[in-house]
């Protein structure tokens, strides 16, 4: 259903978040003509080229300006009328909806003026480990940097313990150039995604923009894996700490966790998950299962 309304100030800045708008001056340092435009260049799909950045690749035609952070990357046509971005925030304090992530960009962007949503519709959640992320697809009007322009972004958020992740990708063009975005913009957008997860923070980072329901699973895929590192170092700390080791049976694919009792060689008892150790190499008794140490996670 077609929404048009003012948006509004609805999710107040916090001091976790504050990082965010200067990330977003960025997306600001580009200024576009606010009349007299030139006749735009034409693109195509098939004029994109693959580029990699510090912390993500993406398509885009040759001569676009490129604004790249840990937490995102802006993509301009040299003439301002068409934009691609992508921006994330990682594990910001408290909870918060799509249409809130949404209307604190607007609201929090010194560029952007004047923005109504032309049209908002829920997108399908898709569910991640410990945690389900939840997507909306919108349609936004505005002026940036006094050029008016429409946009389509899709917006998600998950939630978890307290905490949130938000991402944001889309793109806008000028609002006599619009249709014409919808045959390459998408694919722009779409094209971009994390590469370097070990160096990527995006927390209280940002920078932009969305086409209609952008594929960005490999992006919550790059985040999924820094995090599972991140759990897996914690729990190899743990027991360091405890001194424990953790095992894997060849036989059932279990995974378990014991006392290291400083010995070479574990074996699981028959029909039980107690572990015994020694050096000599062989069973404690007939029908012991030696254990490994676990496969390397994928």
């Amino acid at each position: 259903m077609m929404i048009s309304k003012e948006i509004s100030t609805v999710y107040p800045s916090n001091r976790w978040l504050l990082a965010l708008a200067t990330v977003l001056l960025v997306v600001c340092s580009f200024h576009y003509p606010s009349s007299g435009i030139a006749a735009p260049t034409h693109y195509s799909a098939s004029s994109l080229q693959s580029q990699q950045g510090r912390y993500f690749k993406w398509t885009a035609p040759p001569g676009w300006r490129v604004s790249e952070s840990n937490a995102g990357v802006t993509l301009t046509s040299p003439d301002g009328i068409y934009s691609a971005s992508l921006a994330t925030i990682l594990r910001s304090r408290g909870t918060r909806t799509p249409q809130a992530f949404l209307q604190w960009v607007f609201t929090h962007t010194p560029s952007y003026r004047n923005a109504r949503i032309l049209s908002l519709r829920n997108l399908p959640s898709e569910r991640q480990p410990f945690r389900v992320w939840q997507f909306i697809e919108a349609k936004v009007s505005y002026t940036d940097n006094g050029l008016p322009v429409t946009s389509l972004y899709k917006v998600g958020v998950a939630n978890y313990s307290g905490l949130n992740d938000a991402i944001i990708v889309g793109y806008r063009a000028a609002n006599a150039n619009f249709q014409q975005s919808q045959s390459f913009m998408p694919q722009i957008a779409k094209s971009i995604v994390l590469t370097n997860a070990a160096e990527a923070n995006g927390n209280n980072t940002l920078l932009q923009p969305k086409n209609r329901p952008l594929d960005n699973s490999q992006q919550i895929k790059s985040w999924e894996k820094k995090e599972r590192i991140e759990a897996e170092t914690q729990h190899q700390r743990q027991n360091t700490i405890m001194d424990r080791v953790d095992l894997y049976d060849p036989n059932t694919g279990e995974t378990l966790n014991a006392s290291s009792q400083n010995t070479k060689y574990y074996w699981r008892k028959p029909g039980t998950n107690e572990v015994v150790g020694n050096d000599s190499g062989y069973p404690p008794a007939p029908g012991y299962t030696q254990l490994q140490a676990p496969p390397p996670p994928h």
